[in-house]
Order: structure tokens, then sequence, then C-alpha cells
């Protein structure tokens, strides 16, 4: 496993040196069909791979344990890293604070997706039934890093302000920037449930949302329980602190993120493995 420790530490230093030179991953670079491209170019890389498993030693050992477990040892420390650091979107954050964009994170992730997606062609090269956990468990790693990574390109994060009584087209994102998301949201009222010492106990908008392709939804909006409408998730995000239960506008946060379906499929994809693998290698019960 020298050989696994000494890539994945290549590629943290590799990664850090990108950090200094170029600075953090720019994601929305890898909006669509750009990440499309980048996706097929992956996979026929690592079909390439593959093919050449006989001919090229690196790739026939890419496939086995002295690759897979110093991988899973760095992408789990940098993981658990980012779990205990808080995480924020803001220019001039540290690296570790920013850690979807930091190069060794990304690279290290990337490398655990080529490991596992040649893992799984061999599983598939060498069909048996007893191979369908492991198959489960390397394709739902493939399909949950490539989602979550290059499908965050075209995930939209929008703020809706509108006033009670008024419909609003227009939202903005983090930058300030204005889109039309292709929906509408008009506020018919906020409603605001407190505790005895006056703090917020719940907070909610009755809306009905309207779309260009001629949808009308009603719907309550509140903390935790979006609305979904075409895609987009419709959440309880502001309202005039000031006035509190008399607030007159509420602040709507619309969230688009049309790769989720496949980071959810890649999740249950391991879950299915993993009960698999507890199903095949159970031990079978002692014949008396």
């Amino acid at each position: 496993m020298k050989e696994g420790f000494l890539i994945g530490g290549g590629l943290i230093l590799a990664g850090i040196l990108l950090q200094v030179a170029i600075g953090p991953i720019r994601w929305e670079l890898f909006a669509w069909p750009v990440n499309l491209i980048v996706l097929i170019l992956l996979l026929a890389a690592v079909g390439v791979m593959f093919a050449l498993r006989r001919k090229v030693y690196a790739f026939e050992w890419m496939m086995h344990a002295g690759a897979a477990v110093p991988c899973l040892i760095y992408a789990t420390a940098l993981t658990v890293l980012m779990g205990l650091l808080p995480q924020v979107e803001e220019e001039g954050m540290p690296w570790l604070c920013r850690m979807l964009r930091f190069w060794p994170f990304v690279l290290i992730w990337t490398w655990m997706m080529i490991i596992s997606a040649l893992a799984a062609l061999n599983h598939l090269l060498r069909w048996k039934l007893k191979e369908i956990p492991f198959i489960l468990n390397h394709l739902g790693v493939v399909v949950a890093i490539v989602s979550a990574t290059l499908g965050s390109a075209d995930t939209q994060s929008l703020s809706l302000t509108v006033f009670t009584g008024e419909t609003e087209w227009r939202a903005e994102d983090d930058a300030g920037m204005v889109h039309e998301p292709g929906l509408a949201v008009e506020l018919h009222k906020f409603t605001m449930e407190v505790y005895p010492d006056q703090t917020p106990k719940r907070f909610a908008s009755d809306v009905t949302v309207y779309t260009k392709d001629g949808k009308t939804v009603r719907g309550t909006v509140e903390v935790n329980k979006p609305l979904k409408v075409n895609g987009w998730k419709i959440y309880q995000y502001g309202y005039d602190v000031r006035k509190g239960p008399e607030s007159l506008y509420s602040v709507f946060q619309l969230v688009r993120d049309p790769w989720i379906v496949w980071v959810y499929t890649g999740i249950f994809m391991m879950i299915a493995g993993a009960l698999c693998l507890m199903l095949f290698m159970a031990p079978k019960p002692v014949r008396q």
C-alpha cells in the first residue's frame, strides 16, 4: 500500500499547489453542457484504463486494495475535517472552510471515483450473483460522486422578496444578479406564532405560485417545509424582523438541483449493496 499512500499524498500536494497558483475550484465553469462533456471524457478515460489493465500495471493495481484503502483513508480524513469545520461560501475564507472548492479534496475524491469505477467494471466482467453487492456499492459511489460534483454547477439558489398582495417574478443570486426563474410567487398572507417571551415559534406564508407553462399552485411555505414546483423548492427564508408578526413581506429561497435525483440514486445503490452484502454473506445454518 506504499504506492497508494504516496499517490494520495502526491495528489494532496498537487492540489495545494493548484490552490496557490490558480485559486479555488470555480464550479460555475462546469455548468451544462460542460459538465456533460467532462463526464463523457472521464468515463472514456476509465474505459481506456480498464481495456489496458493487462498491459499497464498501474491500471491493474488501481483495482485492488493497495490503491483503494489509502485513498479511502485520505478521503475519510478530509471529509471528517469538512464536517468539523464550518463551511462558508465566502471569498477569503480559509481553504478548509471551503472544502468543496479545495483542490486536494476534489482530487482525492476524483481518485476515489476512478478506483470505484474500475472495481465495478472488474466485478461486472466476472459476473456472478455474489458480485451484486460489490457492483452496487462501487457503482453507487461513482454515481453519487459524479452527480454531486459535476451537478453542483447546475444548482441554483435564488432569493425572492414578495410583499403581501403582490406577485414577484424576479429573484436575485448571491452576487445580486437578477434572474427570472420561470415562476412567480404571490404572497397572500404572512403568519407568525410566538412563544410567551415573544421569540418566533413558527412563521409561514400563504402563497400562490404561477409558472410560465401555465401551472397555478396554492400552498403554504414554512421553514423546512418547502413548496415544490417545476423542479424548484421554495423555502421560507425570512421576513421583516422589525415588525415580526406584522411583517408586510416574506423572503423566499428558491433552490433547483437537477442532479439531486442521481445523487440519491447513488446513495440508495450503496444502501442496497450493503443490504445485499449482509444477505449474501450471512452465515448459513449448520445442519445437524
